[in-house]
């Protein structure tokens, strides 16, 4: 059983929570997930099973959209709604739609971003957050990340509604924490809804109640997209028959096709199976085994 779940992952449950009720259903090990969305955190999670999950790597660097609901006035020890306030000035004058606007062209284009320090980034071979409960301190390096858009949506003091759409990464609680900076009023993120990943959207995703009532192996077919979905970017290569024993074992395999030094190929058997990826050799003018799938028997 191999493919890509897209799920509305309801807000409560962790990622892993997804995963595990899945692997249930499925009677199935071989499942993970295309990136970690926060508990507080709602929509789209894509669930991998079977060789789906090698290829896990092309979700977790894939653009993705948000719609982000942030509250000024105050600052959270997480930088969301699970952290304690800290203690901050009384605002005076709330900020203007115009000042807004001023301050969020700040945060587009390629900008250093310094991660939430309870984030899951390891400091010495520990997450971040591990060491903050244990009472160590912590200080993250900024990051080079790119925000393609940010959009205002809304805007009712303290409430603050963005649209955004992002390269990997990127950690929304940051951008609240920075905004609200930034404003001098604090801020922190209250509300968060993932609607893109790559080419998969909110609106092609399964709710839990949906996969309640259908999602077993019987109708794993029905539900799931294939696992080449993850890689349509690349391009296409087809193998002749006489080289499928040869890439099945791992071994290069010759076509006409050509391509520049390292490049990527998603392989299809002459019949349109996907059988994996392959990278291009330039110089022995043959293509690599990347990743071999035996699509039947």
């Amino acid at each position: 059983m191999h493919g890509i779940l897209l799920v509305d992952k309801p807000r409560g449950w962790t990622s892993h929570d997804v995963v595990a009720w899945v692997r249930s259903r499925l009677g199935l090990r071989s499942v993970g997930h295309g990136g970690t969305l926060d508990p507080a955190a709602e929509g789209l999670l894509l669930i991998l099973v079977g060789v789906a999950t090698r290829l896990a790597q092309y979700a977790i660097d894939a653009d993705k959209s948000y719609i982000a609901h942030i509250v000024l006035g105050v600052s959270t020890t997480t930088d969301d709604l699970e952290g304690e306030p800290r203690e901050s000035q009384p605002v005076v004058s709330p900020p203007s739609r115009a000042a807004i606007a001023e301050v969020l062209e700040r945060f587009r284009g390629t900008i250093q971003q310094v991660p939430p320090a309870y984030s899951a980034i390891k400091v010495a071979g520990t997450a971040a957050y591990r060491r903050i409960r244990r009472g160590d301190r912590v200080a993250l390096e900024p990051r080079t990340v790119t925000v393609h858009r940010l959009e205002l949506l809304h805007y009712d003091y303290p409430d603050l509604v963005v649209a955004i759409d992002c390269g990997k990464g990127f950690y929304v609680r940051a951008l609240a924490r920075d905004l609200g900076d930034a404003l001098g009023t604090g801020g922190y993120l209250h509300g968060l809804v993932r609607t893109r990943i790559g080419r998969f959207h909110l609106n092609q995703a399964w709710t839990s109640t949906d996969l309640e009532r259908t999602l077993g192996p019987e109708t794993w077919p029905l539900l799931a997209q294939h696992p080449d979905a993850l890689v349509q970017e690349l391009p296409p290569l087809v193998l002749p028959n006489a080289q499928l024993t040869a890439w099945y074992h791992g071994a290069p395999v010759r076509c006409s096709v050509t391509a520049s030094e390292g490049s990527l190929a998603r392989a299809y058997a002459a019949d349109g199976d996907w059988i994996g990826l392959a990278r291009y050799d330039a110089l022995r003018k043959h293509w690599r085994p990347e990743l071999v799938h035996r699509a039947r028997g």
